[in-house]
């Protein structure tokens, strides 16, 4: 969606994840910590982070019915 300025000064790749007729929907992939191999709470937490792609779409097509 990249709306969002990133915590962490520099987005991640992104991900194109789903389109709403209009226009594509692009979240960020976020940041690993190599140390457990686990997202970054930063990332976690941001509303661009890809995990939130699912929920964004649900709402998007539940306000169209």
């Amino acid at each position: 969606m990249a709306t969002v300025k990133c915590k962490l000064k520099k987005r991640g790749r992104p991900s194109h994840e789903w389109n709403d007729g209009k226009k594509d929907r692009i979240y960020c992939l976020g940041y690993i910590d190599y140390m457990t191999d686990d997202t970054l709470p930063e990332c976690r937490c941001c509303p661009d982070h890809v995990s939130k792609a699912l929920e964004d779409m649900e709402k998007f097509y539940a306000k169209e019915e």
